[in-house]
Order: C-alpha cells, then structure tokens, then sequence
C-alpha cells in the first residue's frame, strides 16, 4: 500500500513539473528588445522595437511601461496607443505564438519599454 502511495505521489510530482515547464506561460516570457534600423529622420535615428512571444500561449491586452515615450514620427495607435505612462500594444489583440510584434518610432534615444500587464490566453 505505501509503495502505490509513493509511485502514485511521484506520478503526481512528475505531471505538475511537466505541466509547468511545458504548459503555461508568463508575462516575463515576452521580451522586448529593441534595436537602430540605420535611418535618420530629422537627424535622429529609427528604432525598431520588437516584442517575441516564444510560448505556446497568445498574450492580450499587453501593456508596456513607456515613461517619457515620444516619436517625431506617429506610431499608429493600432500598433501602440499610449495613456500617461502605460502602452497598449497592437490595440489589444492577440500577441500570437512564435510571431514577433514589431513597430518603429524615431527619437535620438531608445525608451525603457517593459512588459508590466496583460492576459495569458491558452488553449
């Protein structure tokens, strides 16, 4: 009786680890990085930010920290739509598996943009 109880306890362990590792996913899991793409506009440099989601789960209504954000070039607000210190990216909608979110803004340096919210979707 005490080995079932223990083969059954080591089975349990065994799934939640692998449930863990494999199953789900965590805000800190997206990255953020961001990078000049070699153009000038008005004398200061294009960045180009891209956010990789490497998990099986989609990410929505993801938000960024964006203290300070500005561009001398519009971002279209479906791409990252900002409200005091908080961006919304891609309106929302679904940060999907293993496809990178990109979008561009010009200013003479990069902003720290990190991922502060947003929902986990899996499926």
């Amino acid at each position: 009786m005490a080995s079932n109880a223990c083969k059954l306890l080591s089975l349990v362990l065994f799934l939640a680890l692998v449930i863990q590792g494999y199953g789900y996913c965590q805000l800190n899991d997206l990255s953020v990085k961001q990078s000049k793409t070699g153009k000038l506009v008005q004398n200061k440099p294009e960045w180009e930010v891209r956010v990789t989601n490497p998990c099986k789960c989609k990410f929505q209504y993801t938000k960024l920290s964006c203290a300070g954000f500005q561009s001398v070039t519009p971002v279209a607000t479906s791409l990252l739509s900002k409200v005091g210190d908080i961006c919304l990216l891609n309106a929302g909608n679904f940060i999907l598996p293993n496809v990178d979110f990109v979008f561009k803004y010009v200013w003479d340096t990069s902003f720290n943009l990190k991922v502060i919210d947003g929902v986990i979707v899996c499926s």
